[in-house]
């Protein structure tokens, strides 16, 4: 993600038991900045509810860059480093990129020991979440704010219309919007801070 591209603050309010059906943006990618230096258990750590007790027992899939990883005390690489969280995968292809599985000797490619050269200003990380890590975490991260392009939430909106329903409310930069302007809001080259809150009531007005 480009870091000069100009941020707007998009809030939604969506029905509360739909909530969870918005996590899947997640998938996406969003943007986190992380001080220069951070080794991956600190940037996963810093995070809301990503406890040392739910990296080990739920986080059982890490990629760094398209790279398997068992070690959380490597130190990120890249310009723009991505990183995918998955929990157990089924099947042999899960078996093989858990985190310190039996089988990892079966991958292509593994990653454990630090890079030789790390970032000396602070990054600019993409965090991937799938599966139930979304679900589990997604409604802490949209509280928090999450930074990703208009252009991801206007592709997630236009495979999934239905959802539009749900919304409730859309605060722009602290202003009320409607629908379309909302839309019309996405097809720009922005990128976004967005927060989504669940409600079991309908807005006043």
């Amino acid at each position: 993600m480009d870091n000069q591209q100009p941020l707007s603050y998009l809030q939604l309010t969506v029905v509360a038991e739909k909530l969870p059906l918005f996590t899947t943006v997640l998938q996406s990618g969003i943007e986190i900045m992380t001080p220069a230096g951070s080794s991956l258990g600190q940037f996963l750590g810093a995070l809301p509810g990503f406890t040392a007790e739910y990296l080990a027992n739920v986080v059982q899939t890490i990629f760094h860059n398209g790279t398997a990883v068992d070690d959380l005390t490597i130190l990120f690489s890249g310009e723009k480093p991505v990183i995918a969280l998955s929990a157990a995968m089924p099947g042999l292809a899960g078996a093989i990129f858990r985190r310190n599985s039996f089988h990892k000797a079966l991958r292509s490619e593994t990653k454990d020991a630090q890079p030789e050269t790390h970032a000396k200003q602070p990054l600019a990380v993409t965090l991937k979440l799938f599966n139930v890590i979304a679900l589990d975490r997604g409604k802490e991260l949209f509280a928090m704010g999450v930074c990703l392009p208009a252009e991801v939430l206007a592709s997630f909106f236009s495979k999934r219309p239905a959802l539009l329903k749900e919304i409730l409310l859309m605060k722009l930069d602290g202003k009320d919007i409607d629908m379309a302007a909302m839309q019309q809001f996405l097809t720009q080259p922005i990128k976004i801070h967005l927060k989504i809150f669940g409600t079991m009531t309908l807005p006043n007005g």
